[in-house]
């Protein structure tokens, strides 16, 4: 029933696509953007906070950890790998919620991977 409700509104339907695009792109438009050697000198100032970053996903297998890197070697732990599966290697900008403890260092609760702007 729903199937034949969208073949007769095909105008309702791509309304409703172009609706959702800038809610599913905008996610990033809220977040902080700062460099990740920002981020790591200045962790107190985003903890728990969102941010956006930019850098080169990297990822250990034993335990299977991901991470972001930029080219001075500045790394933050992402969560959960499994969102990132595809993207090891690539230049990325990553959106989520920052977080530090001494304990486990460094962490991003991955919301979006994007592409990286000029990419």
């Amino acid at each position: 029933m729903l199937t034949a409700w969208f073949q007769r509104a095909p105008v309702l339907t791509l309304a409703l696509a172009l609706a959702l695009v800038p809610a599913l792109l905008g996610c990033a438009e809220d977040a902080i953007p700062v460099p990740l050697d920002v981020l790591l000198a200045q962790q107190d100032s985003f903890e728990g906070r969102r941010i956006r970053t930019t850098g080169v996903l990297r990822e250990f297998e034993d335990p299977h950890h991901v991470w972001i890197e930029d080219a001075g070697l500045n790394r933050v732990e992402l969560r959960p790998p499994e969102r990132l599966e595809g993207h090891v290697g690539q230049v990325v900008e990553v959106v989520g919620r920052f977080s530090y403890a001494p304990d486990r260092g460094r962490r991003i609760e991955v919301e979006a991977v994007l592409p990286a702007a000029g990419d």
